[in-house]
């Protein structure tokens, strides 16, 4: 099959509006290729995205994410970049999770700070180094997990950073125990799983914090 045929048989099962990574793209035309093939058909879908580009059949958001143009009464509607955070960082194209937010931003939804920070902070499996960099693009800061994010683990691991909170969030209340507690209730958190996330992230803090509150 031609490489553009397989690049817009691709495109056109995309929903509008929703972001498109070059990474899956080439993930899905590699089925059709031999391996030492790779190289030369990596480098026509730029040039094959790049004419779509010019074409108008998709829209580039940043580079190596674009999106299938959508419309209204006013015009025609930007992709958001809260819906490429969520793909990039949180979730992936079949619903698994692979990152969770952490830092201040969490601390607000659970009501331990009213602060709200312009920047997000994201622990997922997509930073492959061990440094936390910040894409100004996107206005978040990206964090490697200790251990690998999958959906169960990833409220333990929410939970692990509310009571480390290493950023030094200021806390603005007085029941903070109460709260912590209330995040394992809402979110049915085991207390043996807090336990053994605890031990495999070495988080000797969060061992003790449950000790206590399981007295």
């Amino acid at each position: 099959m031609n490489c553009r045929n397989i690049v817009i048989n691709y495109i056109k099962n995309c929903e509008k509006n929703e972001p498109i990574f070059i990474e899956d793209i080439k993930e899905y035309i590699m089925q059709f290729y031999r391996d030492e093939e790779k190289e030369k058909i990596f480098n026509n879908i730029k040039e094959i995205l790049n004419r779509l580009n010019k074409e108008n059949i998709i829209k580039t958001a940043y580079k190596g994410i674009y999106y299938i143009p959508k419309t209204n009464i006013f015009g025609e509607v930007p992709l958001g970049n809260s819906k490429i955070v969520q793909y990039k960082y949180l979730v992936d194209k079949f619903g698994n999770v692979k990152g969770y937010i952490t830092g201040a931003n969490l601390f607000n939804k659970v009501g331990l700070t009213t602060q709200v920070p312009n920047v997000i902070d994201i622990v997922t499996n997509e930073c492959k180094n061990n440094n936390k960099y910040t894409n100004k693009n996107l206005n978040v800061i990206i964090r490697k997990p200790k251990i690998e994010i999958d959906n169960e683990n990833y409220k333990y691991l929410q939970f692990i950073d509310l009571i480390e909170n290493k950023d030094n969030i200021y806390v603005e209340v007085d029941n903070m125990d109460e709260i912590i507690y209330n995040f394992i209730e809402e979110n049915e958190l085991q207390f043996e799983k807090i336990l053994k996330y605890a031990r495999e992230t070495n988080s000797k803090m969060v061992i003790d914090k449950i000790v206590a509150l399981a007295r």
